[in-house]
């Protein structure tokens, strides 16, 4: 197996990578698209009620049945809506058109031509001097994209409703590279009398290394927001006044006519040896994903389209009917329908909420006797079972934080201020209203997903060579990546994995490689002997800071941050916890051996104090200090301004996230980020959250709070 990695500079690379990925998930249509739209974008959109330009263009993708669309998308069909609007003239002379194309017909076509799908964007090969070589390329190229549904791909229906042809233009000349300019018009109707509205943006050197555009009015006047050029993905700006072109005022007049049955569409253009030329029609510019910079003018040209609500458009040309309820009584219908089904929905919830409920009030005597550690409580057997009915039926959560907060050392009047389990199902419904959808679910636990995700949002991160399946040569791609990588060490890890499981890591011990695995660090496995039992992911093993290192060198010893996403889209940062790996184990969670210790959250010093996952106090002390209060954690400013990042780009996903961080020799560095973590287990080192007026606030404003004592 050949690993696939992903370098520094890799942005686009990892945004396709991801498109793939989300494309795949058992997700529906609406939720997929904006999965992508957010790693691209970076804002979460509201496709229902769209306010900018990129978010009425995904309105369109989703909701239009226009078939207008697939008649003017397609380049080969659109001529004869051209040739009827405004003239054979503006047409680019065709040199051949047909379902396919050989290397031997695009040869003899000769120099200076253009080789073109009909049912695509992007697919374009531009041929100045041809040659037996060339045109064999090409026509493999054409022959692949033919067979690509490039609407499946783009979520844009009316591509997909092409039939696919291959055609051959005469090329038009340009300037001094070449290339003619590429005038985009976007036209934007008006309610009338208002004129139509027009932006164009204008292509420089297409298909050179000085690729540049510059945005302009209808005036030809060049635009600027806040004072910035106007940047469409990484192409630049560098403000180049509108080519002088004889012929612009017929240019603009044959676009608006083109225009006149849209609500929005973009017109490109051509001008060559002083005559214009049409190119095509566009109705779902970057397919809605194309960056804006500065990102206001996305809302700015949003502001300029007043978007036709109705799926099919106002003429619904070609048979192809609108989907919306037509009379009073269709609407009635499907409203009703709408309500039935909500409460249906809301009812099994609620019905499985109940049960499961049930089900955790009988593990209570689980809850006693196999969490509570007899030889730290010395409280007796019958209060503490009292203790716990009070928890499940006065506080209304599972009271598995009774024994790791050691709540029977506390004053029962500070229970309420703990926000106690976060595993419970009372806890988990009420999370999943407004906090932590269920649907989003698949972006925490799937770490593939998740890792490039936030790959895309430029977050530091370990190196991830890529991942590898159990049909894959587990070997072979280890040693793929120590040759040709120098990796020093490596982790292993179950893209579903919660909590370590099944995670490994891979080391050279004695000049041999060796696997040593979290259920037993002590047995090293021959590399060859060991095989990933699911899909995996491989990452390079963080070289820590040495003040971090020296707590203990064996671990990497993480820092659970815990943050919070207020109704009014603030940031509070919770409190943090460092995990300490002790003994022969690698990783540092309380599930396998390691303690933890507070961390002040002014300071970056650790606690006194260290304790496992059941709470009880475990003396230790660290490699190279005399205590772990000794212990500043280095980069602390910066680690919680990556906290602070973190939440507010998953901020749509989850607005109460434990994420673990660690802390290499040049920064901080994001490990994992959870949907759920263990509050109890958080709360057991730092104290009870809801102590914190803010926190408190915002539980409120989202229903977190399971009793009403506070």
């Amino acid at each position: 197996m050949t690993v696939r990695s992903f370098p520094d500079s890799s942005h686009d690379f990892t945004v396709n990578l991801l498109k793939n990925l989300i494309r795949f998930l058992p997700v529906g249509k609406v939720l997929r698209e904006k999965l992508l739209f957010y790693g691209k974008m970076g804002y979460w959109p509201d496709f229902e009620n769209p306010k900018s330009f990129s978010e009425k263009i995904n309105w369109r993708k989703l909701n239009s049945s226009n078939g207008i669309y697939v008649k003017c998308s397609d380049k080969l069909a659109v001529r004869n809506y051209v040739r009827d609007k405004i003239g054979e003239k503006f047409l680019i002379p065709i040199l051949y058109s047909g379902e396919s194309i050989t290397a031997e017909q695009i040869y003899e076509l000769g120099d200076y031509i253009v080789v073109k799908a009909n049912h695509d964007s992007g697919s374009t090969r531009v041929i100045r001097e041809n040659s037996p070589e060339i045109a064999a390329e090409v026509a493999a190229h054409m022959e692949q994209t033919l067979q690509t549904d490039f609407g499946r791909l783009t979520n844009q229906w009316w591509y997909s409703k092409i039939p696919r042809r291959v055609y051959v233009e005469k090329m038009l000349r340009g300037d001094e590279s070449g290339v003619p300019c590429d005038y985009k018009f976007f036209v934007f109707k008006q309610a009338a009398p208002e004129p139509p509205r027009v932006l164009i943006e204008v292509d420089y050197g297409r298909g050179t290394l000085n690729h540049h555009r510059t945005f302009y009015d209808g005036e030809c006047n060049i635009v600027e927001h806040l004072g910035q050029p106007i940047r469409i993905d990484d192409k630049p700006n560098h403000r180049t006044p509108f080519p002088e072109i004889e012929n612009y005022d017929e240019m603009l007049k044959a676009v608006l006519t083109l225009a006149e049955d849209f609500d929005h569409v973009r017109i490109d253009m051509y001008e060559a040896d002083g005559k214009n030329y049409f190119g095509e029609m566009t109705f779902s510019d970057g397919g809605g994903r194309s960056r804006c910079h500065p990102h206001e003018f996305d809302y700015v040209m949003g502001d300029l389209w007043s978007l036709n609500r109705e799926p099919g458009g106002p003429e619904r040309p070609d048979g192809v009917e609108s989907q919306s309820p037509k009379t009073k009584a269709e609407q009635f219908i499907r409203a009703s329908h709408r309500k039935v089904r909500g409460i249906a929905k809301n009812a099994a919830a609620n019905v499985s909420a109940g049960f499961e409920r049930i089900l955790r009030f009988f593990s209570l005597p689980y809850a006693l006797v196999c969490l509570v550690d007899w030889n730290e409580c010395n409280r007796n057997v019958f209060l503490v079972f009292l203790d716990h009915l009070y928890i499940f039926f006065g506080l209304k959560y599972f009271p598995d934080n009774y024994a790791s907060c050691r709540l029977w050392e506390v004053d029962r009047k500070e229970w309420k201020y703990y926000f106690g389990s976060g595993y419970d199902p009372r806890s988990i419904r009420r999370r999943e209203r407004q906090v932590m959808k269920p649907e989003y679910t698949v972006i925490f636990e799937d770490k593939e997903v998740c890792y490039h995700l936030c790959e895309s949002f430029g977050l530091p991160l370990p190196t991830q060579y890529g991942a590898i399946g159990p049909e894959d040569d587990f070997a072979e791609t280890i040693r793929d990546i120590f040759e040709n990588y120098e990796a020093r060490r490596l982790v292993v890890k179950l893209v579903d994995g919660a909590g370590g499981k099944g995670t490994c890591i891979v080391q050279r011990e004695a000049e041999e490689l060796v696997v040593r695995q979290i259920s037993d660090p002590s047995r090293a496995i021959p590399l060859d002997q060991y095989s990933t039992p699911s899909r995996a992911v491989i990452q390079e093993w963080v070289n820590q800071h040495p003040d971090v290192s020296r707590l203990s060198g064996r671990a990497l010893n993480t820092v659970r941050m815990v943050t919070m996403l207020t109704p009014e889209k603030e940031v509070i940062f919770l409190g943090a916890y460092i995990r300490i790996g002790i003994g022969s184990n690698f990783l540092d969670s309380g599930n396998h051996g390691g303690v933890g210790a507070k961390v002040d959250k002014e300071s970056g010093r650790l606690g006194e104090r260290t304790s496992d996952g059941r709470g009880r106090a475990i003396p230790f002390k660290p490699d190279a200090h005399e205590n772990v209060s000794d212990v500043v954690l280095p980069f602390w400013s910066e680690a919680i301004d990556l906290a602070v990042r973190v939440q507010e780009r998953f901020g749509p996903f989850n607005r109460f996230i434990g994420m673990d961080i660690g802390f290499s020799e040049t920064g901080p560095v994001l490990i994992e980020v959870n949907d759920i973590f263990d509050c109890g287990r958080f709360e057991s080192v730092t104290g009870p959250i809801l102590k914190d007026e803010a926190v408190l606030d915002a539980c409120r404003q989202y229903g977190l709070l399971t009793h009403n004592r506070l």
